[in-house]
């Protein structure tokens, strides 16, 4: 493309859509052809805007965290209690993997993940956002409890819904994901009770 030349697709568009196709087929099953098909372009306009295929990705995911990714983070911030933030938290992120007409699951906790496993550059990425994303839910839960409890309980909130966004992406029913995002909401609840209160952390016994 020449210097200067404006581009003649909407970048924020083509990344959507790229998304879609990563959540839909995995990185390494979003070939070329079905990324630059979802998008409308070619590749050479993909290469001049976007760099190759891993560098649309890693754009893909800054994209999808600092969009899907942060409404569960919106809702934790709307709300005026602690339960209102855990359950607007989870339903946020239930929204999100089992949108209906959408790819299941989360690009961050399924796609980034799975690439994760054989790529140590994804490797780090995926650690990086872990991290980030554990420290957004922590300082935003000082509202409602200790700093040394939103700590835990921050940590629990993500392992959970990176098992949700794992379970929706295997396929169980809207249902099943109910069940789960309620037994989430509540396991969150009662660990942050038992934080905030010094009781014992162990399992409770029947």
């Amino acid at each position: 493309m020449p210097a200067g030349r404006p581009r003649s697709f909407d970048e924020n568009a083509a990344l959507d859509a790229a998304i879609e196709v990563f959540r839909r087929y995995g990185y390494e099953g979003a070939s070329l052809d079905l990324l630059t098909g979802a998008m409308g372009i070619n590749r050479p306009s993909l290469y001049g805007a976007f760099g190759d295929k891993a560098a649309l990705f890693d754009k893909a995911v800054a994209r999808y965290a600092d969009g899907p990714g942060s409404v569960p983070l919106a809702a934790i911030e709307a709300a005026a209690d602690l339960p209102g933030a855990v359950t607007g938290f989870f339903a946020a992120a239930e929204r999100n993997n089992c949108a209906r007409g959408r790819p299941r699951g989360c690009l961050i906790a399924c796609v980034l993940g799975e690439a994760a496993g054989a790529d140590e550059r994804w490797r780090a990425r995926a650690t990086e956002l872990a991290r980030k994303a554990e420290h957004s839910v922590a300082e935003r839960l000082v509202r409602f409890v200790s700093p040394d409890t939103a700590g835990r309980v921050a940590r629990t909130m993500m392992t959970l819904t990176y098992g949700l966004a794992t379970a929706a992406k295997a396929g169980l029913s809207a249902t099943e994901m109910r069940t789960r995002t309620e037994e989430a909401i509540a396991a969150t609840l009662a660990l942050a009770d038992i934080q905030d209160t010094g009781q014992d952390t162990g399992m409770r016994r029947a």
